[in-house]
């Protein structure tokens, strides 16, 4: 079993390795935050903690410079910003589907100087909308406590790769993080668009129960109340009084899990929807719009 000490010598040899990649963010009063260096000159932090968009710092190496807003999520609680000559390594992104309650976990900020808790990863949240309007449905539960100045920062594992971005905004003495692989896709569509774009289907639905012993083996399908004109469904073929019974071969119950897939999937990419119609079993492919 590994001694205490030797373990403080390991979480010791993490934080500082990380800590080239966790800068100092100012862009509100008084109240310095935390951010996460994704690459040459971007830096990745919490969107709450940026207040004054044409006063912007940040602190690293080799030394403070201006950023500027290259697109901010309000829903996700993520900004990214540009920079100019901030040019250390960023830090190893690990895989948050990997993380399982009772992995240890460090939260890491600088705040004004680098800082370190350590805790275990307690469960994962339920799905969360937050004031601002927008929804996460996965959310990392952690003990590390989040010390003034933490929102922004990095939650790392025990290979200092990164696993989520720690934020207040999900609430204040819980310390809650965006998994890094939600936050990737949505640093990505900032990063090229500007905004996220999300995925939608253009169609109205409720749930309908199916008859005992129906050939998809399952009791609840979606049936199609109405659809927008010139949207992906209507575009697909999809007719009103058809019913969704799978998409991409997973049963569609209701609504809620629908919507959940959704938001992992891209704008532009196509999926398989069975449908029955008068009777008959149909195959049609979607490729998802974006929603206005």
């Amino acid at each position: 079993m590994t001694s205490f000490s030797t373990l403080s010598h390991e979480i010791e040899e993490i934080a500082a390795r990380c800590a080239p990649g966790v800068v100092q963010v100012e862009a509100r009063p008084g109240r310095p935050a935390s951010g996460v260096l994704w690459d040459d000159n971007m830096v990745v932090t919490a969107d709450h903690v940026v207040e004054e968009d044409d006063l912007i710092r940040v602190t690293g190496p080799p030394t403070m410079v201006k950023a500027t807003v290259a697109g901010r999520d309000r829903g996700s609680d993520l900004v990214v910003l540009r920079t100019q000559g901030l040019r250390a390594k960023p830090l190893a992104r690990g895989s948050s589907s990997d993380v399982r309650p009772g992995h240890l976990v460090l939260a890491l900020g600088n705040p004004g100087n680098h800082q370190v808790t350590l805790g275990i990863v307690t469960g994962f949240s339920r799905p969360f909308r937050s004031w601002r309007g927008g929804e996460t449905h996965h959310l990392i539960h952690t003990t590390a406590e989040l010390l003034p100045g933490f929102s922004g920062g990095p939650l790392v594992d025990t290979e200092g790769r990164v696993i989520g971005i720690n934020s207040w905004h999900y609430g204040r003495g819980v310390t809650l993080a965006l998994p890094i692989d939600r936050a990737a896709r949505v640093v990505q569509s900032l990063r090229t668009y500007g905004r996220i774009r999300r995925a939608y289907l253009g169609l109205g639905a409720q749930s309908l129960p199916l008859a005992e012993g129906n050939q998809f083996g399952v009791s609840t399908g979606m049936l199609v109340v109405a659809l927008e004109p010139g949207g992906p469904a209507a575009t697909a073929g999809l007719e009103q009084g058809d019913v969704i019974v799978t998409f991409d071969g997973d049963p569609v119950p209701r609504l809620d899990p629908l919507f959940d897939a959704l938001r992992d999937l891209e704008v532009g990419s196509t999926h398989r929807l069975q449908v029955f119609r008068a009777g008959q079993v149909k195959d049609l492919d979607i490729t998802l719009g974006e929603r206005p």
